[in-house]
């Protein structure tokens, strides 16, 4: 039976339109929802690491920052004798656009140095994410070396797949579905060995892209009885920079993507209220919004794509997208919504009154106009 894969046992890091979803001991297996994805597509399944044979044993996880997790665990197989743990490797994963890096490091508390043989076991099945979201077992695709990396293709030829690199390590294609990168580092007593590796993703055909700048917004100063309250604030203002992106026909204006990981591209209504709540920390988050699903606005009728119009958009994909409902999906340019105009038309009457600059309001009254005999 395929059913849509659970959320709330995962570790994730985001920076649109890159995300990295892994179990909370940082290993990322070919289950569920687990994987790196670039936009649409999941461009690495499965990134397991073990010591000698052995996983670690994780002791501590958790975000340690915008679009970085930290995962920290035991090596139990290669320390020196007695009960105490004494070779510890802190995995750190940072997502920023169109890639994922992990850096693996090593710290010994022994009294000699400790040979420690690391690897990472791969796989890749470019599913796309509706796939995913259905839950549906795709298999693992063959990779290829390319310039002493690991090269993934997708049925879309050169402009669609995935690359890994691993400075310095061993690459194992003698199983192309599983690739296994190794390195044998040598741990000294309080000098930390580092190995890295990361995953770069071709999205020459996506519709979103990163933020071109970073957040404008302001951030309030908090004073309250309770100190969790400014931390979490401050925690919440950190994922929302995560989910900053533009559309490919609007490069210049930053929107929120809608949520992750299913939904990490435009939505109308969803986009709109994100906005619209950060109001009281600047209006250019509004008015990047505002002008991206003006530029798309309905100006036909298109009974498919339920354009009208007038009309704001509901959804923006850069294929169509599979319901798993029988055959049904939606068009890639989706305005099958009935609250996104009046939303959008009041985003722009409360982003007038929060101070947004009068030429860029006036510059959207055409549109807004259109909304209204909509309506």
């Amino acid at each position: 039976m395929e059913l849509q894969p659970f959320l709330h046992d995962l570790l994730a890091a985001t920076t649109a339109p890159s995300q990295a979803w892994s179990g909370l001991d940082g290993q990322v297996r070919a289950h569920g929802a687990q994987g790196f994805y670039q936009a649409d597509v999941r461009v690495l399944s499965q990134a397991v690491v073990t010591v000698d044979g052995l996983e670690p044993e994780v002791i501590a996880a958790g975000p340690a920052g915008p679009g970085v997790v930290e995962v920290i665990g035991l090596l139990r197989g290669v320390d020196g004798p007695g009960a105490d743990p004494t070779v510890r490797l802190r995995r750190t994963r940072t997502v920023t656009p169109g890639m994922v890096r992990e850096t693996l490091e090593l710290t010994a508390a022994t009294v000699e140095p400790v040979r420690v043989p690391l690897q990472v076991l791969l796989a890749c099945d470019l599913a796309e994410l509706e796939q995913v979201k259905s839950g549906r077992d795709l298999a693992a695709r063959a990779a290829r070396a390319e310039d002493g990396g690991v090269v993934w293709t997708g049925d879309d030829g050169p402009t669609g797949g995935a690359r890994v690199e691993a400075p310095g390590a061993e690459v194992d294609l003698s199983d192309t579905i599983a690739p296994v990168l190794r390195w044998d580092a040598v741990v000294r007593p309080g000098e930390p060995t580092v190995r890295e590796w990361l995953v770069c993703a071709d999205d020459q055909g996506a519709v979103v892209g990163a933020a071109p700048s970073a957040a404008t917004w302001s951030t309030p100063f908090v004073e309250a009885d309770d100190r969790r309250l400014a931390a979490l604030l401050d925690r919440a203002l950190e994922d929302l920079t995560t989910l900053r992106m533009t559309a490919a026909f609007a490069p210049g204006d930053v929107f929120l993507a809608a949520g992750a990981p299913w939904f990490f591209t435009l939505f109308g209504r969803d986009s709109i209220w994100a906005a619209r709540m950060m109001l009281p920390l600047g209006t250019e988050l509004a008015a990047g919004t505002l002008r991206t699903l003006a530029a798309r606005q309905g100006t036909t009728t298109d009974a498919e794509s339920c354009e009208q119009p007038g009309k704001i958009l509901h959804e923006l994909r850069a294929k169509p997208f599979a319901l798993g409902e029988s055959d049904r999906e939606l068009p890639p340019l989706y305005y099958g919504t009935i609250d996104a105009t009046p939303l959008w038309v009041c985003l722009l009457h409360d982003a007038w009154r929060w101070g947004m600059p009068a030429e860029e309001v006036e510059a959207l009254l055409p549109a807004m106009e259109r909304a209204l005999a909509w309506m």
